[in-house]
């Protein structure tokens, strides 16, 4: 009893903080105090960055001067980060005197489902990150043997707003970068979430993350802790009958760069996830990953991904691939 009560307080406390950091970091009179001066920063280029010299009014609101790669990729989410995992990363370009932006497409494809991703981020100063996404989770076949029917369809809306604390995730120190951030989820159907043991159709996360670019070795690390009580994601609700209370899961990236061609990583991800329902299982999820970013504007991520079990269905294996387009 007492543990479930720290960890909703501390749920509880990094929401807070992260929508009061979110709100103060955006006046006026606070940036010039809590932007970083980024650039001045040593800075790593992941490959060709793309930088244009103009004077547009879009190159003064989206000025595009931090270093390719270090906006990150975008996860289910929709947070900038990877595909499973959320980084501590700001989504675009821009410099903390300016605004970044990216837009995603991203599909997954498992043994029985497959789900569709579409949204968009923008990163402010550096400093704050806003993003909204939907996902449309689709059952196929897989629905008729739920009882749900055929195709039957999960849509889900996710809105973010992350804030970095401290560090740059790809300077020349051994500081990382830190952020903290919060999610609010909608799952638009209470008859089906209910149904399968959830209680709640809304609900939000709140995370701790941590990412650094080691760039001699061209090993990028992220490890983020994460206060959630969603079913997959979200996907199929909030909170069970076997538990409705908020517990810490760890998501963590492990990254390669290799030198032979830049804007290539390749990788790993591990992601826990919470046991809320009698009706199911679930398990954690794993994904290899190679990402490129061809350039400041254009970035596509493939991966196996390996999921367990999703609504009583084992063994859910498959592919992931996003296009993300940055400024």
């Amino acid at each position: 009893m007492n543990h479930s009560l720290s960890s909703a307080q501390t749920f509880r406390s990094l929401l807070s903080l992260t929508a009061a950091l979110s709100f103060g970091i955006l006046l006026p009179d606070r940036i010039a105090h809590a932007a970083d001066n980024t650039a001045n920063a040593p800075q790593v280029t992941l490959g060709n960055d793309g930088n244009s010299n103009g004077q547009s009014l879009f190159r003064t609101l989206f000025d595009g001067q931090r270093a390719i790669g270090t906006g990150g990729m975008t996860s289910l989410e929709g947070s900038s980060g990877g595909g499973l995992a959320t980084w501590a990363t700001i989504s675009g370009y821009g410099s903390d005197k300016s605004a970044g932006m990216a837009f995603h497409y991203s599909y997954v494809n498992v043994t029985n489902y497959w789900d569709q991703n579409v949204g968009a981020s923008i990163g402010l100063f550096d400093r704050v990150e806003l993003s909204y996404t939907h996902n449309f989770f689709q059952t196929r076949a897989t629905g008729a043997k739920l009882g749900i029917g055929n195709g039957y369809q999960f849509d889900l809306d996710v809105a973010g707003a992350k804030v970095r604390l401290f560090g740059h995730v790809a300077d020349n120190t051994l500081i990382p970068q830190v952020a903290i951030g919060a999610m609010y989820k909608h799952d638009s159907d209470g008859r089906i979430i209910h149904m399968v043991g959830s209680k709640h159709t809304d609900g939000a996360d709140a995370y701790l993350a941590v990412t650094k670019l080691f760039p001699k070795v061209g090993i990028l690390i992220d490890t983020t802790v994460r206060f959630t009580k969603a079913n997959q994601w979200g996907i199929i609700g909030f909170g069970g009958d076997l538990d409705n209370n908020y517990h810490a899961q760890f998501e963590g990236s492990l990254g390669y760069l290799p030198p032979f061609l830049p804007g290539l990583i390749v990788g790993v991800e591990y992601r826990t996830k919470p046991r809320n329902q009698r009706f199911t299982d679930e398990s954690n999820w794993f994904d290899v990953y190679t990402s490129y970013f061809i350039n400041k504007h254009l970035n596509i991520t493939l991966a196996y991904v390996s999921l367990g079990t999703i609504a009583t269905f084992k063994n859910q294996t498959g592919f992931y691939f996003s296009a993300q387009t940055g400024f």
